[in-house]
């Protein structure tokens, strides 16, 4: 490829000339030419406009600066305009470059320069310093500058008519007229805007005159008035008019005699009676009455009236738990505003329903004549304010004629003291708040594998269970006897509430003849480790295909028909290392657990000997639920706290028993319930 220089065009083309074929036209080149030959543009770079004259095909045009943009790059046989934009310079040196034209073997090489960025100014060569009288007036202000400025006022009552503008321009600045007895001063500062911020800012100070000075004052400035209203009257300290409104949510104030005044003066007014117990306010507004343009002097009177007082309402007892037989049940009414009663339920009824001050009424709750238990309440409500209290009442059912559902046989917990299981693990629904136990003792609700909506209610990953939720639940919270839905994040709204304080159905048969309860830390670690025989007497076991823990009575003999591999058999780990007694725990662990295995028929011959099996009903957890595919556990509280934060349990695997474990009050663990046998 050949390039063709610009400075030798001249000869070349005197030579074409003179060698030039008759046939071509006289003025057209015979080689590629661009015209005009080069550009030299300011700092603020620009568009040009060229010629190129490609007499020999079709050209192309490569730059190798970024400023510098061609359009188009290429083009045919001929002449083509061509257009060049030049970013401005933003740097303080000048810049070069080159746009290359090619056509086959040609080349013209095509310069371009551009002039270094020139230091920014910005200046106002106008007066620095503006006196204006009280009534304002317009005034022009002129900047010189090679950038884009801004201009702004300090002060509302000088206003500039533009905000943002660039080189040599004039801003209008409007003075208002004076509303004060005081001389004021404001500032237009002109600043460079977005560049060239090495100029500087420049500052007009603009003094305006002031205003004829005159007084307003009021005495008193603040007026509370009582709950029962009243008249007041506010005197005027002024030399000139005025006039006095009230703000338009002052229903409640009413002006007597006239608003207006001239010089010092007064007005009255009253104010209504309060009827609620909301206190109000409002603003009464005295102004000058002037003739002239300036705004006008204001002062205020704040005016409050106190509301009605709250109603004070207090009963005692607020809670009746009557027995099967009814009873009369006093109850201490303490209101300072008349009250009336309603009730709900048709079990009780009550000596008076309204009364005044102090007051005391006689609740009489007849007799049960079946096994339910029943439940109503009473509402008290003051005749002002809404306020009211509730008194629940609660009638316990006939007691059921005792009957073995099951049979029972006795446990050791401790070196005298033995105890019946229930029979079955504790459930309970929230719709009707119904305690039972489960109708079969492998039966659990429990959880299924995280994600899914369990049948309690929950989620493993976002826990919550409704009051009004109607299926049945059977994994709580730790002490939550007398809060079954609760699921808490936090620790310290846990404290122990016994399970067994509650009415617990078993089938149709309401098993309150009985007290329940919890077992402790200790009665479980007796059971395990320290009654006779304790390392024959459970062992890991299926039931109807059911994993769980079976645990046997005190003095058990194995019926006919079954068999039983204890949990020293079976040698998985009864982790009890870091307890008092490390030398009871199981070292060795079969890699496959062998399950006692039960049909439906052969754990009725063991239940029959009295025979308990707490399911593996797993855990419901505030944190994410664990996949547990394969491994089955069972946890179970105590009534025991061991840390701030956590109760002992007794947890079990097909790996490991751990009768003196700990978990944290916010998760959800299976509860049996025991009685004392002596």
């Amino acid at each position: 490829m050949k390039k063709i220089f610009l400075f030798l065009l001249p000869a070349l083309m005197l030579f074409a000339a003179g060698c030039k074929d008759k046939n071509q036209p006289e003025n057209l080149p015979q080689t590629l030419s661009v015209n005009p030959e080069l550009i030299t543009c300011p700092d603020a770079g620009g568009d040009y406009t060229i010629e190129v004259n490609s007499p020999n095909g079709a050209w192309s045009a490569t730059t190798n600066e970024s400023w510098i943009r061609v359009t188009p790059t290429s083009g045919e046989k001929g002449t083509t305009e061509v257009r060049i934009k030049i970013s401005p310079n933003k740097e303080s040196a000048e810049s070069k470059g080159i746009i290359t034209f090619t056509s086959g073997e040609e080349t013209v090489e095509f310069p371009i320069t551009r002039a270094a960025k020139a230091a920014p100014y910005l200046r106002i060569v106008s007066d620095l310093e503006l006196n204006t009288p009280k009534e304002g007036g317009t005034y022009t202000v002129q900047i010189e500058s090679n950038i884009k400025w801004s201009a702004s006022s300090n002060a509302g009552w000088a206003k500039v008519n533009k905000g943002v503008s660039v080189n040599n321009d004039n801003i209008t600045v409007t003075v208002s007229p004076a509303t004060t007895p005081e001389e004021t001063t404001a500032r237009i500062i002109v600043s460079p805007y977005g560049e060239g911020y090495d100029a500087g800012s420049d500052t007009v100070i603009i003094t305006r005159g002031s205003t004829e000075a005159t007084s307003l004052s009021v005495d008193p400035t603040e007026i509370t008035a009582p709950e029962n209203g009243g008249s007041f009257t506010v005197n005027v300290s002024s030399n000139a008019k005025w006039r006095v409104w009230k703000t338009w949510d002052m229903d409640w104030l009413t002006f007597s005699g006239s608003q207006d005044g001239d010089g010092n003066g007064s007005f009255s007014f009253s104010i209504e009676e309060a009827t609620s117990l909301d206190a109000v306010s409002g603003i009464l507004t005295i102004e000058e009455d002037r003739s002239d343009n300036y705004k006008p002097v204001v002062t205020q009177v704040a005016v409050s009236r106190k509301g009605k007082a709250a109603a004070d309402l207090t009963v005692a007892p607020i809670a009746i738990n009557a027995s099967a037989e009814g009873g009369h049940y006093p109850v201490a009414i303490k209101s300072n505003y008349p009250w009336t009663a309603t009730t709900s339920g048709n079990f009780f009824s009550l000596s008076s329903t309204s009364g005044d001050g102090y007051s005391t009424i006689v609740v009489s709750v007849t007799p049960a004549t079946n096994e339910k238990e029943l439940t109503g309440y009473i509402i008290i409500r003051t005749s002002f304010g809404n306020e009211q209290a509730r008194i629940n009442i609660k009638r316990a059912g006939k007691e059921p004629e005792p009957e073995s559902m099951y049979v029972m046989r006795p446990f050791s917990v401790g070196e005298t003291k033995q105890v019946y299981f229930s029979p079955g693990n504790l459930q309970y629904r929230a719709s009707t708040g119904t305690w039972r136990f489960a109708e079969r003792q492998w039966d659990f609700v429990g959880l299924e594998k995280c994600g899914t909506v369990f049948e309690n209610g929950t989620k493993c990953n976002n826990n919550y269970i409704s009051d009004t939720y109607d299926g049945w639940i059977d994994l709580f919270g730790w002490g939550t006897g007398n809060a079954p839905t609760k699921v808490s994040t936090n620790f310290k709204d846990y404290y122990f509430a016994d399970w067994g304080a509650n009415s617990i159905y078993y089938g149709n048969t309401l098993y309150n003849t009985y007290t329940w309860r919890t077992l402790t830390k200790d009665e479980w670690w007796h059971l395990f480790f320290e009654r006779t025989n304790a390392a024959e007497l459970f062992g890991m076991s299926r039931v109807n295909e059911v994993v769980g823990l079976v645990l046997l009575p005190d003095n058990w003999t194995l019926p006919a028909g079954v068999s039983f591999m204890s949990g020293r058999e079976q040698s998985y780990r009864v982790d009890s290392s870091y307890y008092k007694y490390p030398s009871k725990g199981y070292t060795a662990r079969k890699s496959s657990i062998e399950y006692n295995e039960y049909t439906i028929a052969q754990w009725a011959v063991m239940e029959a000997a009295g025979a308990v099996f707490l399911p593996a009903a797993d855990i419901r957890t505030t944190a994410i639920f664990l996949d547990r595919s394969g491994i089955y556990r069972g946890y179970y509280w105590s009534a025991n706290q061991k840390y701030m934060n956590a109760a002992s349990i007794v947890f079990f695997s097909n790996a490991y028993i751990i009768p003196a474990d700990r978990h944290s009050f916010t998760d959800g663990l299976s509860v049996r319930l025991v009685k004392d046998a002596n």
